[in-house]
Parts: structure tokens; C-alpha cells; sequence
């Protein structure tokens, strides 16, 4: 192999090596501007679910609202029933109209 030959073959090997390394560099750049992103749109994602949430937590106090009436609605229900036997009990005990003892 000649001088002229070796450097012709050293020249394409660094030119492939330098190819090589501009690619990895375009996709090392790629996947960082891709990752910012990312981030980016993660963040803005986060911030409407945070708004979602301040905007349905009226909802949610709603649900736990109702909830308590049902419970309070129910033990009224209990205490109307007992009420209801109660008077039925002492109707039944009272002493007649019209007599005096």
C-alpha cells in the first residue's frame, strides 16, 4: 500500500467517523429537544388537571352532601317509625273517654 493510499483510506475512515458522530449528535439532540417537550406538555397537562380539579371539587363536596342527607334522612325515617309505634302503644294503653276512675 502506497502513502497515497493509506492516506486516501485514513481520509474515508475519518469521514465515516465523522459522519457517524454527526448522526449520533443529531439524535442526541433529537431525543433533548423531544424530552423538553415532553416536560413541557407534562407540565401544562398538570396544571389543567389541577384546574379540573378546583373547578369539580364543588361537585365532589356535593356527593359527600348528599351522602349525609341520605344518612340524615334515613334516621329521620327510623324515628318517624318509633314515633308511629309509640303513639299506637299508647293509644292502646289509654284509659276509655268517659270514664273516671
Amino acid at each position: 500500500m502506497t502513502d497515497a493510499e493509506l492516506w486516501a483510506a485514513w481520509r474515508m475512515w475519518l469521514l465515516v467517523a465523522a459522519v457517524i458522530v454527526l448522526v449520533a449528535a443529531a439524535l442526541l439532540v433529537t431525543i433533548w429537544l423531544t424530552a423538553r417537550s415532553i416536560a413541557r406538555h407534562a407540565t401544562r397537562a398538570l396544571r389543567a388537571a389541577e384546574g379540573i380539579r378546583d373547578n369539580t371539587r364543588a361537585i365532589w363536596q356535593l356527593e359527600t352532601t348528599n351522602e349525609s342527607t341520605e344518612q340524615l334522612r334515613a334516621t329521620v325515617c327510623e324515628i318517624e317509625t318509633k314515633a308511629r309505634k309509640l303513639v299506637e302503644a299508647l293509644q292502646g294503653h289509654a284509659p276509655a273517654a268517659g270514664r273516671r276512675g
